[in-house]
């Protein structure tokens, strides 16, 4: 009796042990179960190239961009729909860590606790993205084999109607040579999220606000008074500090403050910086969140940087000329001018419309998110008369499809050609847009960016 007693003892506490572990694996099970069921190891979702094997991306219209087909992951047919798109939906190794591929994997992947492996087909989910792939296709062939990005938003919802960077390689035929040749150096880089470059002129927009908001004539000239928006500027192609100088590309005299914009002075945005000062421009430099970074999705779009700390007027001067130190992201410029728009702030932009899964169920859907206040309404509307006012002016309304109001930025670089910039929005209240474009060596902003946002909103307008 005591053996008996002993082992239906033993017996009860392995059942305790069983059961208790049970419970425990049963707990993790429903914590991790989809997480270990999308490691790449598994076969049945990654290829042996470690190629997800399950899912399909849509651009808004519902046009098929990227899905599998027998175990291979397959692409549009139109060879500009797939380089032009290749940065958003993402290569087949997921090498392009900002991709739709890269980043929601999980997503695509249509799992089911109870079924596991039987539920899994290569259809998977269908990842639902903003971007129109004409758009795309439109904006890739405007660069016309140049590096660099285009973006076109919706500043009130936060959609991405377009989104280009090169350079981009064709997914279905990629090149043997990618990793070597310099062509393609920085190619698994999408530009608008993860570089930052010097801004040149699309910068001085920060330094108008903070002189609107902060400065009077007569911190400019002591000779005259009222508020900064009354003052006139003299300029006589250089403006001298006491340890350097800043020029312009050319003697503009006396000009009004909506002038100098029009005009790009570099000697008025040198002025205002010093008469700021340091620590208020590096202000107004975070409070434009140009030295921000936004969540995007699952990404983080890159910092842009600002440093005046110490430094004596010459350099401030370059630095608000949009020069010296100064690096900015096109993705943190593009919401900038999109607050200025918008009243002072923005919908920050988003790729993704929705999930769905096999029966058309809606699976995931973002949420639409605000930027914090980035400018004053009165500081916005005054610099929106402006921006028109430069393309009306300067780079000529008849070049553009529809209403906009923009500012150019040209970066002369040590070897080869100038990098362009042309950022801004279109006016129409009904189609709330704004826009970067950014071409490395491009040369001129107006006429090389300029052209490539013509383009693109030509393609929009027409699309609507």
């Amino acid at each position: 009796m005591q053996k008996i007693r002993s082992r239906v003892g033993l017996c009860t506490f392995i059942l305790i042990f069983f059961f208790a572990g049970l419970l425990v694996f049963l707990n993790q099970y429903r914590k991790h179960a989809r997480e270990w069921f999308l490691q790449p190891y598994n076969r049945h979702l990654y290829s042996q190239d470690n190629v997800l094997v399950s899912g399909t991306v849509r651009d808004r219209n519902g046009l098929i961009l990227s899905t599998v087909n027998d175990g291979q992951r397959i692409y549009n047919g139109d060879e500009t729909v797939r380089i032009s798109t290749l940065h958003v939906v993402g290569d087949p190794y997921g090498k392009i860590g900002t991709s739709a591929l890269a980043t929601l994997y999980t997503e695509l992947i249509s799992y089911d606790r109870i079924r596991g492996i039987a539920a899994v087909s290569e259809n998977g989910n269908t990842v639902n993205l903003t971007i129109d792939a004409d758009l795309n296709a439109a904006a890739y062939k405007a660069l016309d084999g140049r590096n660099g990005t285009v973006c076109v938003y919706n500043y009130k919802t936060g959609e991405i109607m377009a989104l280009v960077s090169t350079p981009a390689y064709d997914p279905e035929n990629i090149p043997e040579d990618l990793e070597e040749n310099e062509a393609y150096s920085g190619v698994y880089l999408n530009r608008f999220f993860s570089t930052t470059a010097t801004p040149g002129s699309v910068l001085k927009p920060v330094i108008l606000q903070a002189a609107l908001e902060n400065l009077t004539a007569s911190d400019i000239d002591p000779s005259q008074t009222g508020p900064i928006s009354e003052c006139r500027f003299n300029c006589k192609g250089i403006i001298s500090f006491s340890d350097g100088y800043v020029k312009c590309p050319k003697i503009h005299g006396s000009q009004t403050l909506s002038e100098t914009l029009a005009n790009s002075c570099n000697c008025a945005y040198a002025a205002m910086a010093v008469a700021l000062g340091n620590v208020r421009v590096s202000e107004y430099m975070q409070r434009s969140g140009l030295t921000s970074s936004y969540r995007v999705g699952a990404v983080n779009t890159a910092r842009g940087t600002f440093s005046v700390t110490g430094v004596a007027d010459y350099r401030l001067g370059y630095a608000g000329v949009g020069l010296y130190l100064d690096q900015v992201n096109p993705c943190s410029l593009m919401v900038y001018y999109a607050a200025v728009a918008n009243g002072g702030t923005a919908a920050v932009p988003n790729t993704v419309r929705s999930v769905t899964d096999a029966k058309g169920r809606e699976v995931y859907k973002p949420e639409l998110t605000m930027t914090g206040k980035i400018l004053s309404e009165g500081s916005s509307a005054l610099i929106r008369q402006m921006l028109q006012n430069d393309v009306i002016a300067t780079y000529g309304k008849d070049r553009f499809p529809c209403a906009i109001a923009a500012k150019s930025g040209t970066v002369e670089r040590s070897g080869g050609a100038s990098d362009s910039w042309f950022a801004g929005f279109t006016t129409d209240a009904d189609k709330p847009y704004a826009f970067v474009v950014f071409i490395e060596h491009g040369g001129s902003g107006s006429r090389a960016a300029g052209s490539v946002a013509a383009e693109v909103l030509k393609a929009l307008t027409s699309g609507q």
